[in-house]
């Protein structure tokens, strides 16, 4: 994967953060040496399911046939299942899948063994129209689809076509531009054992102060991940910071997302 600079910057505060940062952020947590990722929990890159969605034009249903879409029968998207891991959505119990729609972010959390999914979305603590009840059908018919792509068994009862998410009561943004910050940390911080039998996930509310650390740890996590494969030649060539340490990396005035000139650092 490769991320440019004008990406980055829509870290920025106050800014809608570019969807190639959340992919890195899949990226980099499913790599992490923790137990929670290498047993338990598989991020799917939110670009999947964005070309899944798009290719239908957000429309689940194959009226003709009066059935779900398949992914078997759409073009062009080798490139985005090549990023998955066949291995992981095999073994980890859940899956957590970011989703984009109309400039608004919610996370999907997947679990496999009990076959429920649920939504966590700082907007919303019940689907907010008819529209989204559809889309969420869609999306776990899409991530069924992907697992047994992956040689996993469906999550389906059978005659279903898809699962009715539960949505989880959980503090919502305070603004209407830091959702992808919240599904961020969410994948980071969220033990979805707990999620079962239950409608209410206990975690502080977040103040936008808080949301602005966020985006810069989140950046300096994504920067010094083992995965960017530009970290020692990064720290190598930069002559007034070094960014070995991740608390050193925070005090640096080169990684203050709040500058006004962050394009040119």
């Amino acid at each position: 994967m490769e991320a440019l600079r004008y990406e980055f910057t829509s870290m920025a505060p106050k800014s809608y953060i570019d969807i190639q940062v959340d992919t890195l952020m899949c990226h980099v947590l499913n790599a992490e040496e923790d137990e929670r990722f290498e047993k338990l929990v598989y991020c799917v890159p939110p670009k999947i399911l964005q070309r899944m969605f798009a290719t239908h034009n957000h429309n689940w249903m194959n009226k003709k046939k009066r059935r779900p879409h398949k992914i078997s029968s759409l073009k062009n998207h080798t490139e985005y299942l090549a990023y998955l891991d066949r291995e992981k959505l095999n073994s980890h119990r859940f899956l957590f899948a970011p989703m984009l729609y109309l400039e608004h972010w919610w996370l999907y959390v997947l679990d496999k063994s009990k076959q429920e999914m649920f939504v966590l979305d700082s907007k919303n603590i019940s689907s907010p129209s008819s529209e989204r009840t559809d889309l969420n059908k869609f999306a776990s018919n899409i991530l069924n689809q992907l697992l047994k792509w992956a040689g996993a068994p469906s999550i389906l009862k059978k005659g279903s076509q898809s699962l009715r998410p539960t949505y989880i009561n959980i503090p919502q943004q305070p603004n209407g531009f830091d959702c992808v910050v919240f599904v961020m940390k969410w994948m980071e911080l969220i033990d979805p054992t707990i999620l079962a039998g239950c409608c209410t996930y206990n975690i502080e509310q977040w103040t936008e102060p808080m949301l602005e650390e966020f985006r810069k740890k989140i950046m300096v996590k994504i920067i010094l991940s083992k995965e960017n494969f530009l970290r020692a030649e990064a720290i190598k060539e930069a002559h007034n910071m070094r960014l070995t340490r991740l608390g050193a990396a925070l005090r640096s005035p080169y990684v203050q997302v709040a500058t006004p000139d962050l394009s040119t650092k």
